[in-house]
């Protein structure tokens, strides 16, 4: 059934496509034509023949006509009718039978027929090919991971055992070949050995036989996704260098951002002994003044480069308010970032986090707040057998009164991680309108759902596809940490040529691009030098660590890494 379904889905996309609207306004005029000859027959055969006929009748009669069947049941015997018949055999013989099967032969059977008999699937790369990633498993994680892959011209290829989806990701212009992932032939073909990374994405069963038939003849690295926290260590055991748990951090990350217990710093990223990190204000002696007032460089050294509040991002100013709702993004080194701990001064000893949703990733933001001694509540329409170390209230978590009930009036943070983003919006909208002060993390299974996710009310919105992108980059990167967080990249990147003796503010590095530098590398040096001044010089060989959005990071590399 699956054959005849792709096949079919190609008149549905690309060229195909737009040629179905054609031949809809084509029919659409025939309609039209065959409505029209249906009005005069019935007026011509009342007035030069005597008969009446109905409407359906002068259709019937017109159909026939045009396509040249002729019945003989309903006939004129006068010139007029006999002359309109002949005009209406004459357009039905062109409109009818010549250009409409012409243009369903041109514009969908003929291009059908010779991509089917051009297409052969690639199956194996040249011997001159390497340092590429190879990808198995295309889904929305490695789907992102492409496009990091791009804007670094980065090779890549994905693995795919099907021809079907081979077609249609060539026609999204990405790089396919077909085989089996676990042939140590085809492995040698598409030349594994040569590759930068190996990236897994399929089941944790063919993970395993993946890394093991790689090991079997080279030592590429290989990164893995993991379904199941508890077989970390056997794909390690496999073979691979990296195993990562998504769903557990995923987990962790919610959790982190939900609750408000304490002004502890949350590490995010590292560049050495550059560590990118988030604090929420609120706990700190640093609400409501400004960042001038807050004199947070002026005591510790760090620099704050940005502010979270609401699902938006910015770079601060000296005049920048510090709201409690907000979170501190810093740069810094660990002792740094203890000294900002202790000026925050003693911590707030209450909390309570609800937790809608107790899958894997409900689970895991369950024993993040475990672990760290914070009250929880979790609720779900049913027990997850696979995480029986909490107890779940059972219900309907779109239920006004369960929440009442299960205390969410005393509730400081609320996380959303249900499998449906669309119940995911509509709790995050009704936890909103009830609780207007609440920190709502909620959880977003598709890219496309995020700013939906914002306008319901969420605080920080964290989609699977971008934590988990981010996280394999990362490893490809060989970064110390495995995560960045949601909506900005923290990236290096060398000085370009045609930056080299001017100035930060010279550049124009933010006004063309958005990306704001976060520190400098100089050679030789272990100590980057942390949100330089404007007047800064950028000298060769400095290296660039820079924060912005993803869009940034491209405008970034199109303007600079590609041209002066």
């Amino acid at each position: 059934m699956k054959g005849p379904v792709n096949e079919f889905a190609f008149f549905l996309r690309g060229q195909a496509r737009k040629n179905l609207k054609l031949l809809v306004i084509y029919c659409l005029f025939l309609f039209v034509l065959i409505m029209v000859y249906a009005a005069f027959f019935t007026v011509l055969m009342d007035h030069f023949e005597g008969h009446q006929y109905s409407f359906i009748t002068g259709v019937y009669w017109t159909i026939v006509t045009m396509s040249t069947l002729g019945y003989g049941d309903y006939v004129f015997t006068t010139d007029t009718g006999h002359l309109f018949s002949a005009v209406v055999t004459f357009s039905g013989v062109i409109f009818m039978l010549i250009l409409l099967p012409f243009g369903m032969i041109s514009l969908f059977l003929a291009p059908w027929i010779e991509q089917r008999l051009r297409y052969r699937p690639k199956v194996l790369l040249s011997e001159d090919y390497s340092d590429h990633v190879i990808i198995f498993g295309y889904d929305s994680i490695t789907r992102a991971l492409i496009r990091k892959l791009v804007s670094h011209h980065t090779p890549y290829v994905i693995v795919t055992t099907s021809q079907d989806e081979a077609i249609l990701l060539e026609e999204e212009g990405l790089h396919v070949v077909v085989g089996r992932p676990t042939s140590i032939t085809f492995l040698k073909n598409i030349q594994v050995a040569k590759a930068r990374h190996v990236i897994s994405n399929l089941s944790d069963p063919l993970n395993t036989n993946v890394c093991l038939t790689i090991r079997s003849f080279c030592e590429t690295p290989i990164a893995t996704m993991v379904d199941e926290p508890e077989r970390t260590e056997l794909l390690r055991l496999a073979g691979a260098n990296r195993a990562i748990p998504l769903k557990r951090i995923l987990g962790s990350y919610l959790a982190s951002r939900a609750t408000t217990l304490g002004a502890t710093a949350h590490i995010l990223d590292a560049f050495g002994k550059l560590l990118i990190a988030e604090m929420p204000v609120k706990s700190t002696p640093f609400v409501g003044k400004t960042l001038a007032e807050a004199k947070i460089r002026q005591q510790t050294g760090l620099a704050v480069i940005g502010l979270w509040e609401r699902g938006t991002f910015t770079i601060p100013e000296a005049g920048s308010v510090l709201s409690p709702l907000a979170l501190m993004v810093l740069a810094g080194t660990r002792e740094q970032l203890h000294a900002l701990e202790e000026i925050a001064g003693e911590k707030d000893t209450t909390d309570l986090v609800m937790v809608l949703g107790h899958g894997r990733i409900g689970c895991s933001a369950a024993r993040y707040l475990e672990r760290r001694s914070i009250p929880f509540v979790i609720i779900d329409r049913t027990n997850n057998l696979d995480c029986m170390d909490h107890i779940t209230v059972i219900g309907d978590a779109t239920s006004r009164n369960l929440l009442l009930e299960s205390g969410i009036e005393d509730a400081k943070g609320l996380i959303v991680t249900t499998n449906d983003d669309s119940t995911n919006i509509f709790l995050t909208l009704a936890s909103r309108r009830q609780r207007p002060h609440m920190r709502i993390v909620a959880r977003s299974n598709q890219e496309e759902n995020v700013e939906q996710l914002y306008a319901a009310g969420a605080d920080f919105v964290i989609s699977n596809a971008s934590v988990g992108a981010n996280i394999l980059n990362n490893v490809l990167e060989g970064k110390e940490t495995i995560f960045l967080t949601e909506g900005i990249d923290v990236f290096r990147a060398s000085l370009p040529p045609s930056l080299v003796g001017l100035s930060i503010i010279e550049s124009q590095i933010r006004p063309k691009t958005g990306c704001s530098i976060v520190a400098l590398e100089l050679p030789g040096s272990t100590d980057p030098i942390v949100s330089p001044p404007p007047e800064t010089v950028l000298e060769e060989g400095m290296g660039l660590i820079l924060i912005g959005s993803q869009e940034n990071e491209e405008d970034f590399a199109r303007k600079f890494r590609n041209g002066p």
